[in-house]
């Protein structure tokens, strides 16, 4: 039987999602920043869905409850698809806010909730109201599309914003984004390929914009080691479109041919030293080398599962030509894959984040998505910043406005020293994007192997990824 202090934490952290719930759900009478009457920004249905999730865990104690406290509140709103088509995804980064509410356990922090639908008029009525309840800083929302727009009523209200978008064009001076951007891992990977050797790269790239964006690093990044850009194919993202991307790669139809045609020569010599060589031949379709040794491939889930082996099957040998991913590799599903076997990528190192996905799946009963992270190290940040921000007379938070911004400030926020999170050491920009420290990971049988830790510390001057990244900066 469970003990009675698992039951009051099961029951404090049911209560925060309710309490913080009903919070965001309070409705303004007055004032110029109203949402639609007729289409209000959280609904009745959404309230009792996440009612419900927090009712349903495991609860013993009756008896145990989470105080708010008394005193000036910092309210920090979430803005979030708490309701619509990614909903699960919106609720469990509620519920990892709420996880790291809870293990701040201040009582001068109120979590608002506001539902977006993911659909951007929804979005502007959600920054309307989170502002018009008075918000001193936004996290979310999680698109970024939904980004830019709320961001741009949050700078005019002179109201930090901390999205969860990896697109950095979502950023702005004083609109932050924390997802995790693929210029970072892109930069990352390359200089550590480069330091090991490899001067030649290749890439295989999804359209669409993610694949812009790591087609766009991974050039810069290739030129500022000296290194060489050499093949770049583009695919669609379809299973049944992607042989032709990867034949092209690997010029397999012209290596084939001379093959064959060395093959046919071989044998027409008719002598004994030629008919060992043609064996050797054999166990090969292709003669000749890729103008490359190194190729980065940024795909994920299924359609990783599609590509990954057909590189070998158009002979691009993974003893000779060097694998390299992005973030989306971050995957254990990937560790049944033997044609990825000795590929790299840059990520997080694996035993914290592993840590947390199991906290939450023994508090909420299910697995979080893994950007879930995201917004736990949003909430401590925020955390953090409101613990340095108390008076050393009274030990409280000024009420006053400039108090307030003062926490937030976004000197505050872009410390260059950074914060240590789930996902390890990252810190703010100026430009309103993101740095983090990554380690370089080796995919084998069952594992992810640490080639090289992530840095646990920055350089002296910061990284804008829309600038040419410097080498060996990491």
């Amino acid at each position: 039987m469970k003990s009675r202090q698992q039951g009051q934490i099961k029951m404090s952290i049911a209560a925060a999602i309710l309490a913080s719930m009903l919070m965001g759900c309070a409705t303004p009478t007055t004032g110029p920043i109203n949402p639609r009457p007729e289409e209000p920004v959280e609904s009745a249905e959404n309230v009792d869905d996440l009612v419900s999730e927090a009712e349903t865990i495991d609860v013993e104690s009756e008896d145990a409850e989470m105080s708010l406290g008394e005193g000036p509140k910092v309210k920090v709103a979430i803005l979030l698809p708490l309701s619509g088509p990614v909903s699960g995804t919106g609720k469990a980064l509620l519920n990892a806010a709420t996880m790291a509410v809870f293990d701040a356990y201040d009582p001068r922090i109120a979590l608002l909730p506001y539902d977006t639908k993911a659909d951007e008029e929804t979005t502007e009525e959600a920054i309307k109201k989170a502002l018009y309840d008075g918000a001193d800083i936004i996290l979310g929302p999680l698109l970024s599309e939904n980004v830019k727009i709320a961001g741009a009523y949050a700078r005019a209200s002179d109201v930090p914003l901390i999205g969860f978008s990896n697109d950095y064009t979502a950023a702005a001076p004083g609109q932050y984004v924390l997802g995790f951007l693929p210029e970072n891992e892109v930069r990352r990977i390359v200089n550590y390929a480069a330091a090991a050797g490899k001067q030649e790269f290749a890439g295989l790239f999804p359209e669409g914009r993610y694949g812009d964006q790591v087609r766009e690093a991974y050039g810069r990044a290739v030129n500022a080691n000296g290194a060489v850009l050499s093949t770049l194919e583009t695919y669609a993202n379809d299973a049944e479109a992607m042989f032709d991307p990867v034949k092209s790669l690997a010029e397999y139809d012209a290596r084939r041919r001379a093959h064959r045609n060395e093959v046919r020569f071989l044998e027409s010599l008719n002598d004994d030293m030629t008919d060992e060589i043609v064996e050797k031949l054999s166990d090969s379709e292709v003669l000749g080398d890729l103008p490359f040794d190194t190729v980065i491939v940024p795909e994920g889930g299924a359609l990783l599962r599609t590509l990954a082996p057909l590189l070998p099957f158009y002979e691009i040998n993974p003893e000779q030509i060097k694998v390299l991913g992005t973030g989306l590799w971050n995957d254990e599903s990937l560790l049944k894959e033997p044609p990825l076997y000795g590929a790299w990528f840059a990520a997080p190192e694996p035993e914290a984040p592993k840590s947390f996905m199991e906290n939450y799946q023994r508090m909420f009963g299910a697995e979080p998505p893994r950007i879930a992270t995201i917004s736990y190290d949003a909430m401590s940040l925020v955390s953090i910043l409101v613990r340095e921000g108390m008076s050393e007379q009274n030990q409280r938070i000024d009420a006053s406005d400039s108090g307030r911004s003062a926490i937030f400030s976004n000197e505050k926020l872009t410390d260059p020293n950074g914060f240590v999170g789930i996902d390890g050491l990252f810190r703010l920009l100026a430009d309103g994007t993101n740095e983090r420290a990554l380690a370089i990971l080796e995919i084998s049988p069952g594992s992810f192997d640490i080639l090289e830790p992530a840095p646990q510390e920055f350089p002296a001057f910061g990284l804008d990824v829309r600038q040419a990244a410097l080498p060996n900066n990491d």
